[in-house]
């Protein structure tokens, strides 16, 4: 008989990049943390997308990015719920049909890093109501390595080796967790 095989768990992820006059960090840190826990919080000092996001989200020079990153395991289905739940409060802080916050959750796994979108292309799957996953990054040869299709600012080194060092995190939480079922 064919045994399917449960994977294990993740660590979710989010990117935030919001106009600093219309909300505030800390209250996005707030929802975020109310729902998914205490995090680790960073803030990369490469954002090459602020330009570009401008143009919907207002002027550059008041556009922020941080990151949060669970501090505690998800089961992998948790990154559906968590981008219908970024949509959701995109559009409560949304002006004139305009965002005025960007969240894109994301899953760090012990093999890679996807992130959730409503864009569909040739490299991303389908996971259901209308999200798919974009494989952002591949953990081989000691860290996570990018593909030809990830977004230009997941590409920089300081991001690389802050998910490289919470995948060593992740790992020690479910060597942690593996060894607590062991003794029992």
């Amino acid at each position: 008989m064919l045994k399917t095989q449960a994977p294990t768990a993740g660590l979710l992820f989010s990117g935030f990049l919001f106009d600093s006059f219309v909300v505030s960090q800390d209250e996005m840190i707030s929802i975020w943390e109310d729902l998914y826990g205490p995090s680790f919080y960073f803030i990369p000092a490469f954002n090459p997308l602020k330009n570009y996001y401008a143009a919907e989200m207002g002027e550059e020079k008041n556009l922020r990015r941080f990151f949060l990153l669970s501090s505690k395991t998800f089961e992998r289905d948790i990154l559906l719920p968590a981008k219908l739940k970024s949509l959701e409060l995109e559009f409560t802080w949304s002006q004139s049909g305009k965002r005025k916050v960007n969240i894109d959750p994301g899953l760090l796994t012990l093999e890679n890093f996807i992130l959730a979108t409503t864009k569909n292309y040739s490299h991303r799957t389908y996971l259901g109501q209308n999200i798919f996953t974009d494989l952002t990054y591949q953990f081989q040869h000691g860290k996570f390595e990018t593909l030809p299709w990830t977004y230009p600012d997941y590409v920089d080194d300081e991001k690389i080796q802050f998910f490289t060092w919470a995948r060593s995190y992740l790992h020690t939480l479910l060597s942690r967790a593996n060894q607590s079922h062991l003794s029992i």
